[in-house]
């Protein structure tokens, strides 16, 4: 915190004495101008008024009735800075007061006769007042007495310092732990989090504080994931591995013209085997932002079609069947294998679970909302998807049953990479169980519109 407290009280009183030096500059020149002005026009007429006062009197009660006036001790206020000067007619001045008259600030004003008969001279002196400084305008008492200044800034340099040091711990508090659940973070402990040390705060530090909180989640959530998907594909690898050990040992007891049956499900492994492996690499492709290309412009309906008819061809000799009802249809801007991918996906995920007997409803219609959007949805009749883990459907490996062999559903991969490939395609992917039975998956594909 020492650091941050002195930047904080250096930058303080740094600011402060930056302000007060402009204040002060500022008003200095504003009174110097000023004061040219103002000061002139007052003095010019209270020389006026008080000129015109003496050479009443002068005139009326002689010249020592006037001497009072020019004493000293009862002159006006206003007068400290302009003396004024009565001569007789031999050039005495009425108060004996030593001055050059050819002094550039002496200024006549009037030739006043008293009643006697005697001519006088009014003369006046204009004493230059310095200008305002910086010092001028502090208070008085602390003109007079630096003691009392020196005490003041001792105050205000305490006040300051406590509120400085108030406001860097007030800082540095959630900062450093913050700080400490980063390096715990870093060490592997991914269930820290920052919420106790925030407290009650509502400023930007506490929104910094949640986002570490969401990120820690995020990370932690990952992680687990990873470490599930490890598993998963360790344990899936495992199975046709040792699969094809064993038919590779049942091979080498056998005669070379008894080992066909065994070569064949050799074959069979290593095909599902490399499917496998196809699958995680395109998953995992996908996951780390991988760069396709987006250079084929492909028409939805005519894909779709393509991909129910090797469907249908597939199941041929089964009652189960695909129908495509395609109210429109519209071009997308698309990596060709991997849009295919993923809409195949989909629909043999549906022709999996629908039951014999029954069709998988293909349907292809424009978004009321977004007219550049297409709405792609793929039912089935099958039994749908208990509501808890219908948002588990797009994970890797997630199957409806506990049970992992084949039987299950495939390798449970199919729905994820769908997920990622239609993201990729700036488009989502949702599902839901239909009221009658069945679940529907809802895709939403962004057109393009083609140019002559």
């Amino acid at each position: 915190m020492g650091r941050l407290f002195w930047k904080i009280f250096l930058s303080f009183w740094l600011t402060l004495l930056l302000i007060i030096s402009g204040v002060i500059w500022g008003t200095t020149l504003y009174l110097q101008h000023s004061d040219a002005f103002q000061a002139k026009d007052l003095r010019s007429r209270f020389v006026d008024r008080h000129v015109n006062s003496l050479s009443q009197v002068i005139e009326y009660s002689g010249a020592e009735a006037v001497t009072s006036m020019l004493n000293p001790s009862h002159r006006h206020p206003r007068a400290r800075h302009q003396e004024f000067f009565i001569l007789d007619e031999y050039g005495d001045e009425l108060l004996g007061r030593n001055f050059d008259i050819d002094e550039p600030n002496i200024t006549q004003h009037a030739s006043v006769i008293s009643p006697d008969g005697e001519y006088f001279r009014i003369l006046s002196k204009q004493n230059m007042r310095p200008p305002p400084t910086a010092l001028t305008l502090l208070p008085r008492p602390f003109r007079q007495s630096p003691a009392i200044f020196a005490m003041w800034l001792g105050i205000a340099l305490l006040l300051s310092g406590f509120v400085c040091f108030w406001l860097a711990l007030s800082i540095t508090r959630p900062i450093r732990s913050l700080q400490q659940a980063s390096k715990r973070l870093a060490a592997g402990e991914l269930d820290t989090r920052v919420a106790h040390a925030m407290g009650n705060r509502r400023d930007e530090i506490a929104d910094l504080g949640q986002d570490f909180n969401l990120m820690a989640e995020r990370l932690q959530s990952l992680l687990v994931h990873q470490k599930q998907l490890l598993s998963d594909v360790s344990h899936e690898l495992r199975s046709p591995l040792a699969r094809l050990k064993v038919a590779l040992g049942l091979a080498q007891k056998h005669p070379s013209n008894a080992i066909a049956g065994e070569l064949k499900r050799i074959d069979l492994e290593s095909n599902r085997l490399d499917d496998l492996i196809r699958q995680v690499l395109t998953l995992s492709r996908l996951d780390a932002g991988s760069v396709y290309r987006r250079d084929d412009y492909l028409d939805a309906a005519e894909l779709l079609e393509s991909i129910i008819q090797d469907c249908n061809y597939e199941m041929n000799g089964s009652r189960k069947r695909v129908v495509l009802q395609a109210d429109t249809s519209g071009i997308i801007e698309a990596n060709a294998d991997l849009l295919r991918r993923a809409l195949e996906n989909v629909i043999r995920n549906a022709v999996r679970y629908t039951p014999d007997a029954t069709d998988v409803m293909v349907t292809v219609q424009a978004d009321a909302n977004q007219p550049q959007q297409l709405v792609l949805r793929i039912c089935d009749q099958g039994p749908g998807v208990p509501a808890q883990k219908i948002n588990q459907l797009f994970e890797p490996f997630v199957r409806l049953s506990s049970a992992r062999d084949r039987d299950s559903g495939g390798y449970g991969l199919g729905l994820a990479i769908a997920k990622r490939a239609v993201a990729f395609h700036n488009g989502t992917i949702r599902a839901w169980n239909q009221v009658s039975g069945g679940l529907c998956m809802e895709i939403i594909l962004p057109t393009q519109t083609l140019s002559d």
